[in-house]
């Protein structure tokens, strides 16, 4: 066969294999191209969702060993024994506001909200601590602040006080008879406040901290009568809450001296007596009123979520206020922990929401006085803090 004629048999071979061997690209590079964004758009390239809560000890079963352990253990992570956390649980299902969900039982949603309260602890740590989705966390969280604020709990714990005098005051001559139609001291807080930028400026309180302004009363016992921001009426026709001078004296309050000696640690120093009526009666009335700051003090020690500032919405941050005085009025009926002895003072210096006010400081909300009232407030004062300076002199007949 002639060269040229085997020159162009090659060529045209090499020809061919190159056609092919390019539409063999063009095929595998269309074959990418498919299956490329056939995973992008169907997910087949993607891995399989790996479950972050995996740990074999659920929520449920956590809960389960803090009750059946040892019992300081259980109170240091729920705050309170274990029958009476029981105890609380079966009050819940009993009147009818808790049942068990589809995955999570009625004793573990309680558990949820007291272990919440209780360490003030961030959504991310109830997660692992309940190996629980955030979802699932914020919704029992959110049920539990409308269980034990805004329900039959609530009313059953926090109610007015009896309209009869407290043996605190009935057994104690330094305050039975001239404190006799007292039925409780009142004071205003401020709490740390999580709000909205827009919210602040309203929000700031007079030391330059983001708080929500809470009116708060207790009786005698040490137990909460009313968390609110206003003064609704709670007292009987002629009885009355002991305040501080921040309030305004009247029918409702009755409150101490201005420019009178009035705090207790002011009286430890040099271990000073009364010397006149005024001074008395500011003393005696000191001593009554602290009541209302035990409270507080007490609250603070059984639920950090009181000083945490919560990353919640405002109104929930309000119900959270009524939810630790109905726990701390159920705790102070069946389990008394964490209280203050009789003769204990509680000392507010440093105390996170229970600052020292300024004399002529006003609470937000205090209620507006007229002449009237405030002549009667100052004469049913005056009368008190006679009598009691009258029986006084008597028992030290070196002041007369």
């Amino acid at each position: 066969m002639p060269p040229h004629r085997v020159r162009r048999i090659r060529s045209q071979a090499h020809n061919l294999s190159t056609i092919i061997e390019r539409r063999k690209s063009a095929v595998l590079n269309t074959i990418i191209a498919v299956v490329f964004f056939a995973s992008h758009l169907l997910g087949i390239e993607r891995p399989l969702p790996r479950p972050m809560h995996t740990s074999i000890l659920s929520g449920s079963l956590w809960i389960s060993e803090i009750l059946l352990g040892h019992p300081e253990r259980c109170h240091r992570e729920i705050g309170m024994s274990a029958p009476v956390f029981l105890l609380l649980l079966a009050e819940l299902v009993a009147a009818g506001d808790l049942a068990d969900s589809r995955f999570v039982t009625a004793q573990e949603q309680v558990a949820i909200f007291v272990y919440w309260m209780v360490h003030g602890s961030s959504q991310r740590e109830l997660q692992e601590r309940f190996q629980r989705s955030g979802d699932t966390i914020s919704r029992y969280i959110n049920k539990g602040l409308s269980l034990f604020a805004a329900s039959s709990f609530y009313d059953r714990y926090v109610k007015d006080p009896v309209d009869n005098t407290s043996a605190k005051i009935l057994n104690d001559p330094r305050w039975f008879p001239f404190f006799r139609y007292c039925r409780g001291a009142i004071n205003g807080v401020h709490v740390l406040a999580y709000v909205l930028e827009q919210h602040i400026l309203r929000c700031r309180d007079c030391h330059g901290a983001i708080t929500q302004n809470v009116l708060a009363a207790c009786d005698f016992d040490l137990l909460f009568t009313f968390v609110m921001p206003g003064y609704e009426g709670t007292a009987a026709d002629g009885c009355y809450y002991l305040a501080d001078a921040a309030f305004p004296n009247c029918d409702m309050l009755l409150t101490p001296y201005r420019g009178v000696r009035y705090h207790l640690k002011e009286w430890k120093q040099g271990n000073q007596r009364p010397q006149n009526p005024q001074e008395l009666y500011n003393l005696r009335h000191a001593q009554l009123r602290v009541a209302i700051e035990r409270c507080f003090g007490v609250n603070k020690r059984r639920f950090n979520i009181l000083l945490s500032r919560p990353e919640i919405g405002y109104e929930q941050q309000a119900l959270m206020m009524g939810a630790a005085a109905a726990l701390h009025n159920f705790l102070r009926i069946h389990e008394p922990i964490n209280d203050l002895d009789d003769d204990e003072e509680y000392d507010i210096d440093g105390h996170p929401f229970l600052a020292e006010r300024e004399e002529g400081e006003v609470v937000d909300g205090s209620p507006v006085v007229n002449a009237a009232e405030k002549t009667r407030a100052d004469a049913r004062r005056d009368r008190i803090a006679q009598a009691m300076w009258n029986k006084y002199v008597l028992d030290h007949p070196d002041l007369q």
